[in-house]
């Protein structure tokens, strides 16, 4: 199933474990990871490749630092992955941020900035990659999402996204049906960040923490 294949996953700074978990046991598969946060990618790509980035008994993984609001970032990400490792076979849209904060004292620059990268990040992943796929009539999409969110909470400000990702993923697989292309919406328990996990680059200054996932489900 993974063997000779490519899997892209975004938001992987923040995500070390998960990814490690996903990808040693399954040695053949490449990974491109990317995330906006560089010292946790590098972090991330050391343990995917064991210290061994670069040499010829290593993994193949590759990171990238971009952000996932930006189209002209992801789209020239896909023609990257594209360049370095022929094609994608997995897109793991793992890339998100949470806003904790009522919608009062919540600002519409916050929620720009939570929209961009859980929303518009996993559309522009879909897009950008989706095309590689439906050519090669194979491929799987993920959008990763949280079970916390699957109902209204009050203070998180991330159930409207999440609501709108799994739409979104429900009808992409229904439009999907007979291309060989899945997509699947992964619902994750909830994973407290560690300290070294917390996003400092939303507009002010009221808690923000970045999403992780375990995706040995995949």
């Amino acid at each position: 199933m993974f063997k000779d294949k490519v899997a892209v996953v975004t938001g992987a700074g923040s995500a070390l474990v998960a990814l490690w978990r996903f990808s040693s046991p399954r040695p053949a598969l490449a990974v491109a990871v990317s995330d906006i946060n560089r010292a946790g990618l590098d972090e991330t790509l050391g343990m995917l490749t064991n210290g061994k980035a670069g040499s010829d008994s290593a993994p193949r993984a590759k990171a990238y630092t971009f952000d996932v609001s930006s189209p002209e970032a992801v789209f020239a990400h896909a023609d990257e992955v594209k360049r370095d490792f022929g094609t994608a076979h997995y897109v793991v849209n793992n890339a998100g941020v949470t806003v904790i904060g009522t919608v009062a004292h919540t600002s519409i620059d916050e929620f720009e900035w939570q929209i961009g990268i859980n929303m518009w990040g996993v559309l522009y992943g879909t897009k950008a990659f989706l095309p590689m796929m439906l050519a090669q009539r194979e491929g799987c999409i993920v959008n990763i999402s949280v079970f916390l969110d699957c109902w209204g909470t009050p203070r998180r400000r991330l159930q409207h996204v999440q609501f709108a990702v799994r739409g979104l993923t429900e009808c992409l697989w229904s439009e999907l049906d007979g291309t060989g292309v899945r997509a699947v919406c992964v619902i994750r328990a909830a994973i407290k960040p560690t300290s070294k996990e917390l996003v400092a680059s939303s507009p002010t200054t009221d808690i923000r923490q970045p999403r992780t996932a375990n995706l040995d489900m995949l």
